[in-house]
């Protein structure tokens, strides 16, 4: 089986199955994906490869563009925005000029993409390259290009560096095809194994593996083709990936049939005029359905034989000849773009013509099935043609099976359109138009692909998309009226109960999921005002997108693909930004269906860390959006909680250009306030969340409020351990590598050295200079190290306190510095591990949750939380921090994870104290009051000895602001930081060679 088998290869699309219970169903059991079906993207994983150097180097120069990345090789999928202008002479030399050029500072194989092909559509013209490694083609990879009008509108590099495995395979090939046929449960007719090998790219880390592609040929009990083209790893002999496809009957039909050769113009169609003899070929038929009444149509393209003269009827079944009366006549049904048989035997009669005008009927010399299917044939080529008018992919006869053995179905084999007859329930498929029109338009979709180099993979679209070539003719969005013999409704509606992404998304459904996208184009088109001649031409400039060369499972990223493409489409200046004339259509009708855009709007907030008790506090955010982000979004909107009370919703008033605010009522002190920044959309989505994935079921860490509260002790790991030393693990862990540790943070990256995303933090949280150590899972060998260096492995690692005795404080808060990251872009199973925070009241005997959740962010960010509200406050407390790297065997790396964490900076904070009694410190008592501060403050203080009392006061980034050294035992002293700037600052007091830090909080006055 040579490539050009594979250029044979075809979807096996079929119409509803053999079960009448369940008519629609097409799920099956035998086929396999290593894509998850309703995984699209992960969205803190997003927002970190928006911060790689690459992207943020590209998007400084180039404004009002915007992305979604590939998550497995941490390059955008599709990377797209305002017209970058380009130079060449031709679009190749255009194309490989941006490459090289404006794509240098992306890790892109260049020496290894190779031109597929050139597709335009109107203004746009995609341009398509592969990637070929040592010889063999990424067979899910690939680079695309966009043009308008000769410049760049959009590219996508789903393509794979690094690739380690050997392009040597290990197995024969004689052992991939015993592997490939291993489970088959139909009759196996044949099996070929391709002599290129090819490489797949397995979803959430790169691991890209050599693969044989060997097709295995079935046929089920009912002599329906089955067959299954199916990768196997050239290395292990896994079965990685298998798809129900079918073959031509000849390895490249559009070759070596002799009127796909001749894309009809070597047929002689006449045009009418006074000639001797001419007429019309017509029949009774079923126009539409077998629910409605049959009409006696002409016969379209029809190729008859006029006393040795060719002559076909044209679009309205009429002809004429230069041949005088009486002729012979050899009259087929067969034509142009349709041959119709069957078992075998196509329909056909002779008659005799006479001068003039000949009103030949059909009736009685074919069936209503044969000549209802032909018609319909017909109607939908030229349509095809229509719409396509620079293609002729589908100008060949097309094979037209009717009555084939079976009940309730109907499919397309990649040689042939086939059609039951009456039974089980259901009518005869070929009296149903649209079910014609869908079957033909698995062809038109496998043909337009491979003249373009692509595959129509994957399944859910194909169905889809035929489903949608259906109802563009017939305006019916009831698709099948008919199918049942006891039921008017038909097989699939587009007007009721809409399909949405990814809820009703099925793994193996392709029909099911297939009504997603066809669902998104019919309620574009309804929202465009029902106006085919504007909605077919963005179908017609989408569709070289290819977007279904996606495998199957990744139906999510072919979906928000077609959307890009339909809204570039769409674009009549060039710069997506500033909207288009049916943008608002579009996206909502894609919404409607929960086909969205990755929203790359973000806010820009700093946080409030503290607040003055019994005053409002102001948050304060900017929010810059364009379209099509801005169609989704309807306000901006702040989300709070008070002491783990219900979530407010408060919407942000936009004061001044994008900039937005919001309050929170004052709170009284001790308490403790929880806020996250969102958008809202017009379907009343919440969107653009920061933190990043803050409104999940597992949140991400939160923002913090501490009210009217003052640090009493701390845990820094540097000057100040208020407790004692940590447990840095414990009885049950299980990690072998990565335990919790004491350490200076050296970093490691996901990226190639040090200018990749960071995967374990490079910085620890104490300010100043004396900030050097933080509690770490584990520490890497030099910065910029590659991820999973020291990471934690084989299970859990746990960080825990010692007993803290909390009977002196009245509403004792507890805040701690984090970082956790466990989906590092290209890490192993991603998001499926546990970052978990207990504490306990009963020095450790039983633990209650204060986090439990698997979303992860490679940033320090800080939790906080009031004890009274999850245990009783006595002298047991203790607070544990635990770090899991789970295996579960067969997943992936047998489910061992990229697992990160550092813990810093721990404070307890209460109610402030004037008074220096209730103060704990050992020799030395003090206190700031008061804190949060406007920038005048009092320390009060008592110290053992009277003499070199050294103060301190640092700011966020460690500069010192202030320094004396006071040789006084206690006192009040009053100070003034006139001009600073708000945030947190650290408050030092050293004598005799000790030091205690407390965190002051400056702001706005």
């Amino acid at each position: 089986m040579k490539s050009t088998l594979l250029s044979a290869l075809l979807a096996l699309c079929t119409l509803p199955l053999l079960a009448t219970s369940d008519p629609v169903s097409a799920y099956d059991p035998l086929e396999v994906s290593f894509y998850n079906p309703k995984t699209l993207w992960d969205v803190n994983t997003q927002q970190m490869l928006r911060y790689e150097p690459a992207w943020q180097a590209f998007n400084a120069q180039h404004d009002n563009w915007f992305v979604y990345f590939n998550e497995t090789n941490g390059q955008p999928h599709r990377a797209y925005g305002k017209a970058i202008p380009t130079s060449g002479a031709t679009i190749e030399e255009r194309a490989w000029n941006f490459i090289n050029t404006e794509l240098s500072g992306f890790d892109l194989p260049v020496e290894e993409l190779n031109l597929r092909a050139v597709a335009p559509a109107k203004d746009l013209t995609y341009v398509h390259f592969d990637q070929i490694h040592d010889g063999h083609q990424v067979l899910n990879g690939g680079f695309v290009l966009k043009f308008w009008n000769d410049q760049i509108i959009m590219w996508g590099a789903d393509t794979y560096t690094g690739i380690t495995a050997s392009s040597e395979a290990t197995l024969d090939a004689f052992t991939a095809q015993l592997v490939a046929e291993g489970d088959m449960t139909n009759t196996i007719v044949a099996t070929e194994v391709d002599q290129d090998l090819g490489w797949v790219a397995l979803p959430g880390v790169q691991d890209v593996r050599l693969v044989y592609q060997v097709l295995v040929k079935t046929e089920n009990a009912s002599g329906v083709p089955a067959n299954y083209y199916t990768l196997v790893d050239a290395h292990s002999g896994e079965v990685l990936y298998r798809q129900n496809r079918v073959k031509h009957i000849t390895n490249c039909p559009k070759c070596n049939h002799p009127e796909k050769k001749a894309h009809g113009h070597d047929r002689e169609v006449r045009t009418m005029g006074m000639m001797d003899v001419d007429g019309s070929v017509s029949a009774e038929v079923y126009p539409t359905s077998i629910l409605e009444e049959t009409e006696t149509l002409g016969l379209p393209h029809l190729t008859m034989n006029l006393g040795g003269t060719s002559v076909t009827t044209d679009a309205n079944g009429s002809f004429s000849s230069d041949e005088t009366g009486p002729v012979n006549a050899s009259i087929p049904l067969s034509g142009l773009w349709c041959d119709i048989y069957t078992n075998g035997n196509q329909p056909s009669f002779t008659t005799t013509l006479t001068d003039g005008n000949n009103l030949v009927s059909f009736d009685g010399e074919a069936n209503i099935r044969e000549l209802s299917a032909y018609r319909s044939t017909n109607i939908i080529h030229d349509h095809v043609n229509a719409v396509l008018p620079d293609w002729d992919g589908m100008d060949f006869s097309l094979t037209t099976n009717i009555d084939v053995a079976g009940e309730c179905n109907a499919f397309y084999d990649g040689g042939s359109i086939n059609f039951y007859n009456i039974g089980g329930g259901c009518n005869a498929t070929s009296l149903l138009a649209d079910v014609v029109y869908h079957e033909y338009g698995h062809g038109i979709n496998n043909e337009y692909y491979q003249d373009n180099g692509g595959f129509f993979n994957n399944g859910s679209m194909n169905e889809g998309y035929a489903d949608f070539w259906a109802i563009q003719i017939s305006n019916n969005p009831n698709l099948g009226q008919g199918f049942f013999t006891d039921d008017v409704n038909g097989i699939r509606r587009y007007d009721v109960d809409p399909q949405v992404y990814p809820v009703d998304i099925a793994d193996g459904d392709v029909h099911g999921n297939g009504e997603i996208i066809c669902g998104a184009w019919w309620d574009t088109h309804l929202l465009m005002g029902e106006d085919w001649e504007t909605t077919l031409p963005l179908w017609v400039q989408a569709y070289p997108g290819l977007q279904a060369t996606a495998f199957n499972g990744n139906e999510g990223e072919a979906f928000t693909d077609v959307l890009l493409d339909v809204l570039q489409a769409d674009d009549d200046n060039g710069d997506i930004s500033d909207g288009s004339p049916n943008g608002f259509a579009i996206i909502e009708g894609f919404d409607i269906h929960g086909i969205t855009l990755l929203a790359n709007a973000d806010f820009e907030h700093a946080d409030i860390l503290a607040a003055e008790a019994d005053e409002t506090i102001t948050i304060e955010a900017s929010l810059d959006v364009t379209f099509p982000f801005s169609e989704y979004i309807e306000a901006a909107r702040l989300f709070y909680r008070v002491n783990e009370g219900a979530i407010t919703e408060v919407d942000m008033v936009n004061v001044d250009g994008d900039d937005f605010s919001a309050e929170i009522p004052g709170q009284a002190p001790g308490t403790l306030i929880e806020y996250y920044l969102g958008t809202l959309d017009i379907y009343g989505n919440v969107a653009n969340v920061l933190p990043v994935g803050s409104n999940l079921e597992d949140p991400n860490v939160r923002y913090y409020i501490i009210v009217g509260a003052t640090a009493f002790e701390t845990h820094d790991n540097d000057l100040t351990e208020d407790w004692g030393p940590w447990e840095t693990g414990v009885a049950g862990d299980l990690a072998t590598t990565g335990q919790w540790e004491v350490n200076f943070p050296i970093g490691s990256t996901s990226g190639d050295g040090t200018d990749g995303p960071l995967v374990a933090p490079n910085t620890q949280v104490t300010p100043g200079i004396d900030g050097e150590l933080c509690f770490m899972t584990g520490q890497s060998g030099s910065f910029g190290e590659g991820m999973g260096t020291n990471d934690v492995d084989g299970g859990h690692t746990t960080l825990r306190s010692p007993v803290i005795d909390l009977t002196s404080y009245e509403h004792p808060i507890f805040s701690y510095w984090r970082w956790y990251v466990n989906a590092p872009a290209g890490g192993a199973n991603p998001g499926t591990d546990w970052w978990q925070v207990q504490i306990s009241d009963n020095g450790g005997d039983s633990w209650v949750f204060i986090e439990e959740t698997r979303t992860q962010e490679n940033n320090w960010r800080r939790k906080a939380f009031r004890v009274e509200d999850y245990v009783e406050i006595n002298d047991q407390f203790r607070i544990q921090m635990i770090a899991s790297d789970s295996i579960f065997v067969g997943q992936n790396l047998d489910g061992g994870s990229l697992i990160e964490a550092a813990v810093d900076d721990i404070f307890l904070w209460d109610l402030p104290s004037v008074g220096v009694e209730e103060l704990a410190d050992a020799g030395q008592k003090w206190s700031i009051f008061p804190n949060p501060s406007e920038g005048t403050f009092t320390l009060n203080y008592a110290f053992e000895q009277p003499e070199n009392v050294q103060v301190e006061i640092t700011n966020a980034v460690g500069q010192v602001i202030f320094r004396e050294v006071w040789n006084k035992a206690q006192g009040n002293r009053t100070l003034h930081l006139d001009g600073a700037a708000t945030g947190l600052y650290h408050v030092r007091m050293t004598q005799n060679g000790v030091t205690t830090v407390k965190p002051l909080q400056i702001v706005a006055p």
